[in-house]
């Protein structure tokens, strides 16, 4: 079945698709990416601001809804699971190390990323990186996640001095 193969790509398509062109999402992506996992660094700031997780949630939510999909609930354990992935990811600075490497953990069925963005707000990053995955439409490995089976999402937001990077992980 699509949707499966799709929630299951964060590792095995997605995650190389994204380092090899250093992310397509990603307006500093000038920046090359190492292949080995990265350890967060303790400088990375990670974001719980309750008001910037709720704000990725309500975008998503916002799409989903406009084409007829029920909107997803927050999940403290996917924010847990996404705020440690944006800051292995950030520092790393290629996508879905972290869920590459637990496999989701347990938790996340599927992963999207805007990765390393600089020069904008956290709500601009996720206001924009957002709107470019959905402008891909069907097929789009972003926009088929974020439209998938689901009921639950989880952002992590990692603030790398001036990069953003927002994950989103869904269940």
């Amino acid at each position: 079945m699509r949707q499966i193969a799709i929630a299951l790509v964060a590792a095995a398509i997605l995650g190389p698709a994204c380092a090899a062109t250093g992310s397509p999402l990603s307006p500093s992506a000038s920046t090359a990416g190492s292949t080995e996992p990265v350890a967060a660094s303790p400088s990375v700031l990670t974001s719980s601001s309750s008001a910037d997780l709720q704000y990725c949630a309500d975008i998503t939510n916002r799409y989903r809804t406009s084409v007829g999909l029920r909107p997803l609930v927050r999940s403290a354990s996917l924010e847990g699971f996404a705020a440690q992935a944006a800051s292995v990811d950030g520092v790393a600075h290629v996508a879905h190390t972290h869920f590459a490497a637990t496999n989701g953990d347990g938790i996340s069925s599927a992963e999207t990323e805007i990765l390393w963005w600089r020069g904008f707000t956290v709500q601009a990053v996720i206001q924009r990186g957002l709107a470019q995955m959905w402008e891909v439409g069907p097929g789009g490995e972003h926009y088929d996640i974020m439209i998938g089976a689901f009921s639950e999402i989880g952002c992590g937001i990692a603030v790398n001095g001036s990069e953003v990077t927002v994950t989103q992980d869904f269940r």
